[in-house]
This record gives C-alpha cells, structure tokens and sequence, in this order.
C-alpha cells in the first residue's frame, strides 16, 4: 500500500501527478477491515466551538450585534426548514470508478479537458462548472445546512431544528438507501485520467462541522445517544482510512509544504477527539507538531511561502483559518495537549506575523509581496480568522480588528455567535 508522505506527493507533482495519484487510491485499504471500538454514547464535545462562550452570547442576546446577527442566523435556519431538496451521494448521475454509487466521487475543480476528453488542463483559480453534477456542493450544503440548524437549537430550543438537523446526518452517514461510505478514494478526479487524487482530502474539512454539531445537538430528543455512538464509528472507519493513506509529513516538506497538511491536522485532530482517542493528537506518528508546521510555511515576517497561486489571497486567508481550527482544538482540550504550550506564546508558534499582515492590509496598507489581491475576495472573510484569533490568543487587536468587520456591515452568525467579543467574556470571567 502506499501512503501519502511529502516526498511522494512532490513527486505526483513534478512527474505526472494525474497518474500517480490514481495509483494511490488503488491502494487505499478498507476501512471496514478493522474491528472497531466499543463506543460510549457520551458527549464530551465540542471541540472547536467553546460552550461556555455561547452562553455568554446567549446572556447578552441584548446586544445589537448579537441581535442583528441572531436574526441572521434563524433566517437562515427557517429557510433550511422549508427545503427538501437536499441531495445525497446517491443522487448523482456519475457511477464513481469503483462502482459503488455510495462512494463520494468529486472532479477536480480546476481541470478541464484536452483535446482528448482526458482532463489534463490546468486553469488554476477557475472552476469547472461540471463540479456541481458530482458530491462536493452536496456535502458542502449538507454541512453548512446542520451546523446553522444546530446553534439555531442551542440559542432558541427549538426542536424543529434539532429534528431537521437530525435527519440530514441520518441520511448522509446511516440511511441504507443514501449513506456515504466512509473513504474519498474517488475525491477530485480528474477525468479519463485517473480515479482520485490525493489532494481531494481538503473536500473533508466540512466534515468537521458534523462532528461540531452533534455535540449542539446531543440534548436533543431527535439525537439519541445511540446516533451518537453510530457516528462514532462512522468516523473511526473514516478516521482510519485517512492515517492509513497520509503519512504525518502528507503535502509537507522543506521544500513544499501547503494548506493541505494544515486542514489535513485539523481533521484528524477532530476525528481522534471525537473517537476517544485523545492520545493520538500528541503523537508524531499521527500528527506532526505544530511548530514544525508552522516553521516550514512561514517566515518571521508573515510570509506564506507557498501559498502564491493564482488566488493567493484566498490561500493565504484559507491556511490560517485551518490553523485558528487546530488552535482551538488544541486550546479547548481538557488534558494536557503537546502543541498548546507552543501556540500559546508572545508569537503563537509564529502565527502571529500573519495575522498581523491581515489586520494591516484591512487598515488600508498595502499586501505588498504577502499575496495578490482578487476583486472577487470578499474581506468578510476574515471573521473566520479574526474572531478565533482573538479567543484564542486573547488579543485585543484581532478582536477590534473583528469589530470593525461586523460594524462594516458583514454578517456571519456561525462565527460572530460562537466567539464573543473578549469584553463579553471578561464581564462574564467577573
């Protein structure tokens, strides 16, 4: 079998990754093939998200921000409760390569075809449209659908939401007729080509809003602990497949080292969390540390080094949202956790510099050489790395930097509600 390591992933690239590739998903071993744990029914998420920081929002449900955005939110909730149009990986008209139409299959957004029909051009930054015939929009809508059904529960108790909620992740992972199997064998495709490449691991991240809802959900009656225990060995299975085909060091050496490895740590650190299987989050064998991570993507002036694509401000906002997740996964942890003490420093393990080029560039200076600007970047964007920043880091200045952003008019509730601002919590700490 092969596994994913940085070396082998440098060489998909420099030689024909379209092909290589392929030969990693056939390898891939079967999730299945293992025994799985006993689960328990316990809840002791989430993980991401802090409980005690909703219900400081929840206490100041006053507060005209927290109103606006309140509304926002159970607008939006509403809007969910009236769809049945939600779509399952068994609803697409493409057979993955496997034959098994409850294999998620994506295509590669950024691929089109040669005069072959093999999709071998590269159009970086531009997305095929035949993307939307195939599971990543499913998963994406599914996911982002119950995260705001959830928090739209834990604020208001309305079970309506928590029974829709309940009902998509039913259908998604346990539901005979159009449950998911837990591998990406065929994620990203690139057609007449090859069956998956490695790279499609990043369509997983939202995977992990899933994992943060159910936890919002578990007093719920429409989510009994039996679900919960289900899920668990859902995401065992899945969490198995991933370390069985990425090596610690996957998309990341001296030389190369991207956002993949990022969002990569960031879900395996979820999914052992969620598998009661903490140990797994300090162990090099798993998850490499922190710091080294951090070294090789950035230099001390805030640099990405190698997020300079075509849409290099998206990327370089994208990388430091992945690692504001491992933050407050590594912050939130109740036992002693191996890379918290690195991220809690004067610098955050050297993150620091980074952040603070956002909140310069939001104050009207220039990128400079940190990333091109797109016209299509929406700069609401950088609540999803601001808000957390300044929780996790207790900073005045990313929080203020938040604040503006929301006192510009942008909305987005699933953050702005899960991360108060640090007055709010210090009132509440009194």
């Amino acid at each position: 079998m092969i596994k994913i390591s940085s070396h082998f992933y440098r060489k998909l690239q420099s030689v024909k990754w379209l092909v290589l590739s392929s030969i990693f998903l056939i390898s891939c071993t079967d999730p299945h093939s293992e025994s799985i744990p006993d689960f328990t029914g316990s809840n002791n998420g989430p993980y991401i998200i802090d409980i005690s920081h909703l219900e400081i929002v929840k206490d100041n449900s006053e507060d005209p921000v927290i109103q606006r955005e309140l509304q926002v939110l159970l607008n939006g909730a509403d809007r969910i409760l009236s769809r049945d149009d939600f779509q399952f990986v068994t609803d697409k008209s493409s057979i993955p390569p496997s034959g098994n139409l409850h294999d998620y299959m994506s295509i590669a957004r950024y691929l089109f075809p040669d005069s072959t029909g093999a999709y071998t051009v590269s159009r970086d930054g531009i997305t095929n449209p035949e993307i939307y015939n195939y599971d990543r929009p499913r998963l994406a809508d599914l996911s982002f659908s119950v995260y705001v059904l959830s928090l739209s529960y834990f604020f208001t108790e309305n079970e309506s939401y928590a029974e829709k909620a309940s009902k998509l992740i039913q259908n998604w992972f346990f539901k005979e007729t159009t449950r998911m199997n837990p591998n990406m064998n065929h994620a990203q495709v690139a057609k007449n080509v090859n069956t998956g490449s490695a790279q499609g691991i990043i369509d997983a991240n939202d995977l992990i809003r899933i994992i943060e809802s159910v936890s919002l959900l578990y007093d719920s009656p429409y989510w009994t602990s039996n679900m919960h225990v289900q899920l668990k060995r859902w995401f065992y299975r899945f969490g198995s497949w991933v370390t069985s085909n990425y090596n610690p060091d996957a998309f990341c050496d001296p030389s190369w080292c991207n956002n993949i490895s990022t969002w990569l740590d960031a879900q395996k650190a979820i999914y052992f969390r969620f598998t009661e299987q903490d140990d797994k989050l300090d162990s090099n064998r798993y998850i490499e540390p922190v710091s080294r991570k951090i070294a090789l993507q950035f230099d001390d002036r805030g640099k990405q080094k190698f997020e300079n694509r075509v849409l290099s401000q998206h990327y370089y906002y994208f990388n430091l949202k992945g690692f504001m997740q491992i933050a407050m996964i590594r912050k939130n942890r109740d036992a002693v956790d191996r890379d918290w003490p690195v991220l809690d420093t004067e610098n955050y393990g050297g993150i620091k510099p980074a952040l603070d080029v956002i909140v310069s560039y939001l104050e009207g200076e220039s990128a400079g050489d940190f990333f091109r600007t797109s016209g299509d970047f929406d700069n609401c964007q950088y609540l999803k790395v601001l808000k957390p920043a300044a929780v996790a880091f207790n900073s005045d200045t990313y929080d203020q930097a938040a604040r503006d952003l929301l006192n510009s008019g942008c909305n987005d509730p699933v953050i702005s509600l899960v991360y108060p601002s640090l007055a709010m919590i210090a009132e509440a700490e009194k």
